[in-house]
């Protein structure tokens, strides 16, 4: 039983450690220097929006439409990053973007390292025009404007 109880402890306090640092800000430079391990991750970037671009609605694999799609670069001192907002899907909810151009926001996102994902189909089940996920970005999953 103590080797059990041993194990169990170790494995809370590196999944908090994994938990709390997730948390921290991470720099866009250091995740662009070496994207393969932040595959996946869910990290914390700080930044100012550019370029916001809306989406026309798309399609997923299993048929479900997803709307208010939209992508945004993040820049912090270190570098930039594409993020994606995957919007709503099932339901036709159309709203605008959590974010404007000049907005400084912290995002708790996935990373998604080069070669990892695919393409986003539309409702003619074409690929979305302008949308190239196969480079590094994120997948945002929360947003929120700094200072509040």
């Amino acid at each position: 039983m103590p080797a059990r109880s041993i194990v169990l402890a170790t494995f809370l306090a590196f999944a908090s450690s994994v938990a709390a640092l997730a948390d921290e800000p991470v720099p866009i430079g250091l995740i662009l220097a070496d994207s393969e391990p932040y595959h996946l991750r869910l990290v914390t970037l700080q930044g100012t929006v550019q370029q916001v671009q809306v989406l026309d609605p798309y399609r997923q694999p299993s048929g479900t439409i997803c709307y208010s799609t939209y992508l945004f670069t993040l820049q912090d001192d270190t570098g930039s990053i594409d993020v994606a907002v995957l919007g709503t899907c099932g339901l036709a909810v159309v709203r605008p973007p959590d974010v404007s151009d000049g907005d400084r926001i912290t995002v708790k996102a996935q990373v998604q390292a080069p070669g990892h994902l695919g393409t986003l189909y539309g409702l003619d089940k074409k690929p979305l025009y302008g949308v190239n996920l196969e480079g590094l970005h994120a997948i945002a999953k929360e947003i929120s404007q700094m200072g509040q």
